[in-house]
């Protein structure tokens, strides 16, 4: 009985110790991956590469200074671009909804970055209205629309009296208003946040160049 006691006792004294350490070991393991976690101030989306490269050479921020791989993200764009200190990152989705949806998605869920008080600022290329600024001019969309939630014809199909080939969920023509509404067709941003970023924006000065354009 003496002999089975000592086993017993040096087999639970053994499983203790294993215990220990399997508990312990993914403790540490996620304290060292912590140190590594990047908590940026501010994350800039670019679509492409034109949009993208006009951050790099800036004096103030060195967005290439350190370059993370993020599993999902395009594979045309594959890291995720931060200055030295992590306060200042730049994503670039790749053109088109799936791109963004899977990029952006990835990175919310990617454990190197803490994104709780960032701010997202979307920059990049569009069109505008010749009566309203110049090629070159920055604005401020006060409204993001879902242009895609709605039905195309076939060009060769296109009834005579309509003037596009378009039309919105539900109607029957282009010119009437949709019947089917989802609530993501256009989404307006914070008001107050878009007028400091563009009291901020008043200050820079353009290059106003032939080179420029």
């Amino acid at each position: 009985m003496r002999f089975s006691s000592s086993i017993a006792s040096a087999l639970l004294g053994l499983s203790s110790v294993v215990s220990a350490s399997v508990v312990h070991k993914p403790v540490a393991v996620a304290e060292r991956a912590l140190e590594y976690v990047i908590k940026p101030k501010m994350v800039i989306i670019s679509m492409f590469a034109p949009e993208a490269e006009i951050w790099y050479g800036i004096p103030e921020f060195n967005l290439l200074a350190r370059n993370i791989t993020l599993p999902g993200a395009s594979p045309l764009f594959p890291d995720v671009h931060c200055t030295e200190d992590g306060d200042v990152c730049q994503v670039i989705t790749g053109e088109s909804e799936i791109n963004a949806a899977v990029t952006i998605a990835s990175l919310v869920r990617s454990p190197r970055f803490d994104l709780t008080t960032s701010y997202f600022m979307i920059a990049g290329i569009a069109g505008i209205n010749p009566e309203v600024a110049t090629i070159c001019s920055v604005t401020f969309a006060r409204y993001a629309v879902q242009v895609a939630l709605q039905h195309e014809f076939d060009p060769r199909d296109i009834p005579a009296n309509y003037s596009t080939g378009y039309i919105p969920l539900g109607a029957t023509s282009p010119s009437e208003y949709p019947q089917n509404i989802y609530g993501t067709e256009v989404f307006e941003v914070n008001q107050d946040l878009q007028k400091i970023a563009a009291n901020f924006a008043r200050k820079a000065t353009l290059n106003d160049s032939d080179a420029a354009v």
